[in-house]
């Protein structure tokens, strides 16, 4: 299932992108609305709506978010001027990539040269140029480190940091920015070009001893993944000096992402002869993995202006596990029944020159708290039935189109602010919803905007049968945040635009 809804999310994108890219043609029709009717003011209008906006720091009830392996791991440490820091720690297994057989020659015959942790490299968010030390340490067995694969509801939450480790494995300093770099590999045998990877060396010692396991008795350490794994309980990645980023990794990628092991073995067949050979340990089996995002907002405006009954004039908006907004469009209740031939809830950045280094979220999401069970659901009508596809077998799981999400109004459009600033302006698309309550078919609720990259919600729509609905508007945790005018901001207000008709 996660590699299918990953895929959908590629074609989204890639469709957000061939949307924002073509020119604007009408202001009534650019989020793919029907033919709407001029407007007159005879016979039809333009208006638009006050909202309210409140601020909120995201509790564990708000975004569970849970992280699988194919999920984008996040590494380092930042600080952003606005949403305050941020640490990301990586933690995973790696297991013998061709189980007994991995290691020739036996114990006692086999001689370390080196040891090397690499893991594929994908982006950096934030400062690139930057330095920070990657520290590596080792897991303890005493964790029982439990194994989710693309079981999201037995992964670790993103707030987990409660494993033990034992030992350091190694360290390294390093640039983001050079992650990207391609470095050549000699060996005896071979010489292989390397890049987008962080590349470790780790203890010979700790080399010496995967070499000295066997595949029976005391030491075994090779008969099986379960056996290794009581020998080896995991690494452990975090920032430990320096730095203003968080790197991404893909640890499921078994070509680029692995332990090397280089070593030396005594010829089979000829005494006093010494071979080469490397041994590689990846994610293959039964492994666990998890991903921690500490936030810090003490200090910020994030912070004093959140869970409050204030009205706020910046809308701040952070990926997992960080803020949202809540909404609240009270003039919708007043309006008597009439025809609603468009109802987009407008917003748009507000610039600060930190956005050059932390930049926003591709997406973003609306959804609202359904007060009879406390959970959230998709917006009624929003998000039409045909925009759903089956994510599971049985179909009680959906997932979203990418043409879902494009006419919902999830992805972003440039514009310039009054200072002359490109920013990005997002337009939802309420229209069938803003019908229904103005008819008196739907109750007015607060709205969430969010953007948190992986959550799974009520469908909200009539007649849903139960289901619910993934929404994975990101490839992983941690990267992406926004400052959008609030519906108070002096000059940047978000606002409700309606153009109908009388009846």
């Amino acid at each position: 299932m996660k590699k299918y809804i990953a895929s959908a999310l590629g074609i989204c994108t890639l469709a957000i992108v061939l949307l924002v890219s073509c020119n604007k043609i009408n202001q009534a029709t650019d989020m793919g609305q029907d033919l709407i009717p001029p407007v007159d003011n005879i016979h039809t209008f333009d208006t638009t709506l006050e909202v309210e906006t409140y601020n909120m720091l995201s509790a564990f009830a708000d975004d569970s978010a849970r992280s699988i392996y194919s999920d984008d791991q996040y590494l380092g440490v930042m600080t952003d001027p606005i949403f305050g820091k941020t640490d990301a720690r990586m933690f995973f297994q790696l297991t013998p990539a061709n189980g007994k057989t991995n290691l020739l020659n036996v114990p006692g015959k086999r001689y370390i040269d080196s040891v090397v942790l690499q893991v594929a490299y994908l982006s950096t968010y934030g400062d690139t140029t930057t330095p920070q030390i990657i520290t590596v340490s080792e897991l303890s067995t005493a964790n029982n480190f439990k194994v989710s694969g693309t079981n999201r509801d037995s992964a670790y939450s993103i707030r987990e940091d409660n494993f033990i480790t034992t030992n350091i494995l190694g360290s390294r300093q390093i640039i983001p920015r050079s992650l990207k770099d391609s470095s050549i590999d000699i060996r005896a045998k071979d010489t292989a070009r390397i890049g987008n990877a962080l590349r470790i060396r780790l203890s010979n010692s700790f080399g010496q001893r995967l070499l000295d396991y066997d595949t029976t008795g005391v030491n075994d350490g090779y008969s099986t993944d379960s056996i290794f794994l009581t020998k080896m309980g995991g690494f452990a990645l975090k920032s430990t000096s320096g730095g203003n980023s968080i790197m991404g990794f893909n640890i499921a990628d078994n070509v680029n992402t692995r332990l090397i092991v280089y070593y030396r073995h005594d010829n089979t067949t000829t005494a006093g002869d010494i071979d080469t050979a490397v041994a590689y340990y990846n994610i293959v089996g039964r492994v666990g993995t998890a991903n921690y995002i500490g936030r810090d907002h003490n200090g910020t405006l994030v912070q004093s202006t959140s869970n409050d009954n204030t009205k706020d004039p910046i809308a701040y908006i952070q990926n997992s596990p960080g803020a949202y907004t809540k909404v609240k469009i009270p003039g919708l209740a007043g309006m008597t029944n009439r025809v609603i031939h468009l109802a987009q809830l407008q917003m748009e950045q507000v610039y600060d020159p930190a956005d050059t280094l932390f930049n926003a979220p591709r997406l973003m999401f609306m959804d609202m708290l359904d007060a009879t069970n406390n959970k959230y659901k998709t917006i009624p009508y929003a998000i039409e039935n045909g925009s759903f596809q089956a994510a599971n077998d049985l179909g009680t799981v959906l997932s979203i189109t990418p043409a879902g999400y494009i006419s919902f109004g999830s992805g972003y459009t440039f514009k310039k602010d009054l200072s002359n600033n490109t920013i990005k302006e997002w337009k939802f698309n309420l229209t069938r919803y803003a019908q229904y309550v103005v008819k008196g078919m739907t109750p007015l609720a607060d709205l969430r905007l969010h953007a948190n990259y992986y959550t799974v919600i009520n469908n909200g729509n009539v007649n849903s049968n139960s289901t619910r609905v993934i929404v994975q508007i990101g490839s992983g945790p941690a990267a992406g945040r926004v400052r959008l005018g609030g519906g108070n901001h002096p000059t940047q207000k978000m606002k409700l635009r309606i153009v109908y008709s009388k009846i």
